[in-house]
């Protein structure tokens, strides 16, 4: 073999390895952190199996290689293309649901702190400048809710509940209008449904999948509250994104994310600085923080923000109560 044709093997395998590395952490689910961590970038199968496909297409012309070889990888790659496809496809196709004639958008941000390194205040000022109704935060201190208290918290969200702390486990729900605490969830980080402008929402900060049980465990919890019927709203850092299981049983419960309802594919959150410099060189790479709704409401806009010292982007979406058509 030449060096030319070593160099393209290479190349394939280069592109083709982790594309079917990321196809089998979807299709089976192993129990492994890695396993499940490296599940969140199912997306980027769609990149690597084409362009693994066009290369191969290529070496079919230019005799790279035995003809039946070349095309059974070229086959593998295409079938990895359309099965990618297939998942993302929900992300960017699809109508949207138009909103009651009648119905008074709800806004609401959803943003992860960093232990509180992230900027509270800024947060809190973007909140304001977007005419936000409900802010849900989670790992916020309790020197961030001061910080936000003197820059004026109280006169921008009179009312608040949930509990600051002192790094992770900090999760609050401001908002413009009286909350209702209706439940309690007992996970790693905690979590809240409260009744609130309008929304039936369920705040909640699950364990991440460095842990698999706890994760597990913490999304089981989720899914059951949810699943009572009780909440018709669910907003916060989930630890996960649309192709991991949690969500994806989310899904077939009958909630749908922000961003596939509002068609705008993969609204990348994470990481942003934080403990993770290799990745944080590039822009976010995967959505682990949603907003996701029942079939009552529809989305009008939905964005990610920018937050100063925070490892992940926030979520701002524009919530309608659904017409009937």
């Amino acid at each position: 073999m030449t060096w030319g044709r070593t160099f393209y093997w290479c190349a394939v395998a280069v592109l083709l390895l982790p594309a079917l590395a990321l196809s089998g952490v979807r299709l089976l689910e192993p129990d492994h952190a890695r396993a499940i961590q490296l599940g969140a970038f199912t997306p980027y199968g769609l990149p690597l199996y084409a362009a693994a496909l066009l290369l191969l297409l290529a070496g079919l012309l230019r005799g790279a290689g035995r003809r039946a070889v070349v095309l059974g990888g070229a086959a593998l790659a295409l079938a990895g293309l359309l099965l990618h496809a297939w998942w993302y496809a929900p992300l960017v196709t699809g109508a949207t649901p138009a909103a009651a004639a009648d119905a008074t958008p709800v806004r609401l941000v959803t943003a992860n702190l960093f232990k509180g390194a992230g900027d509270a205040v800024e947060l809190l000022e973007t909140a304001v400048d977007a005419d936000v109704d409900v802010l849900v935060v989670s790992e916020l201190t309790t020197g961030a809710v001061a910080e936000m208290e003197a820059a004026g918290l109280d006169e921008a969200f009179p009312h608040r509940t949930g509990e600051a702390g002192g790094g992770t486990e900090g999760t609050m729900v401001f908002s413009r209008q009286p909350v209702e605490v209706v439940q309690t969830l007992d996970t790693t980080f905690d979590g809240l449904l409260v009744r609130t402008a309008g929304l039936s929402l369920l705040a909640v900060h699950p364990y991440p999948p460095v842990d698999p049980e706890a994760w597990r465990d913490d999304h089981a919890q989720i899914r059951a509250l949810a699943a009572s019927g009780d909440a018709t709203v669910i907003a916060g850092d989930l630890n996960a994104t649309l192709d991991q299981a949690p969500l994806r049983a989310l899904v077939d419960d009958g909630f749908r994310d922000s961003a596939e309802l509002a068609n705008a594919g993969v609204e990348a959150t994470w990481p942003v600085g934080g403990d993770f410099p290799v990745l944080s060189a590039l822009p976010p790479t995967v959505g682990i923080d949603h907003v996701l709704v029942t079939d009552e409401w529809t989305v009008t806009e939905t964005r990610t923000v920018d937050v100063s010292g925070a490892d992940h982007r926030a979520v701002l979406v524009s919530l309608a109560a659904r017409g009937d058509g």
